[in-house]
């Protein structure tokens, strides 16, 4: 790893080489290079940037720091809720898609991690078929009912679960996904 310029001798070097490319001797991504921000072949413009307005006593704002502060503003409940949800469900998921199906938790009156997790009982990976996943799942292996193999495929899934499921339980559709709620 080259040796990069940071604090005051970043600056002073910036304002200098600032000059050249003013006049077009030299582009930006030169500059950066020279200041040592380089990781192989690749210019770290952003690792730069972030330095330079340190440099110059601007502390730049992250995606983290956001996320961290929005985080501090939950509530105990919410804090729970957002560590369930992450936990359980939000592996892959960005800060703002955890907080956007918590609020569609919310909608369906989910508001702790208690609530969620006492509620929670299928995941549908198709959201064309989630239902019919759903209602294929509740009684074969919910309530372990005896349905002969050869006759699974005759049974309407679908129209099980509008019938007699449909209103038992909350879904929500999100990330690709269908989560089935117990509707207490």
């Amino acid at each position: 790893m080259a040796f990069r310029l940071t604090g005051d001798s970043l600056v002073t070097f910036v304002t200098q080489e600032m000059q050249l490319v003013n006049r077009g001797e030299i582009t930006r991504t030169d500059l950066i290079q020279a200041a040592g921000y380089v990781d192989g072949n690749r210019t770290l413009y952003t690792d730069f940037y972030t330095e330079l307005l340190r440099a110059k006593g601007v502390t730049p704002v992250t995606g983290t720091d956001i996320a961290e502060v929005e985080y501090a503003d939950l509530t105990q409940d919410e804090q729970e809720l957002y560590d369930e949800v992450d936990q359980m469900f939000g592996e892959k998921w960005t800060h703002e898609e955890v907080i956007d199906f918590m609020e569609e938790l919310d909608d369906i009156g989910i508001e702790t991690a208690d609530q969620m997790e006492d509620s929670f009982y299928f995941l549908g990976e198709d959201p064309w078929k989630a239902e019919e996943e759903f209602a294929k799942y509740f009684y074969l292996e919910g309530l372990c009912e005896n349905v002969p193999e050869s006759l699974e495929d005759c049974i309407n899934w679908q129209a099980v679960y509008d019938g007699n499921l449909k209103y038992a339980f909350n879904s929500v559709d999100f990330d690709g996904a269908t989560y089935f709620f117990r509707n207490d």
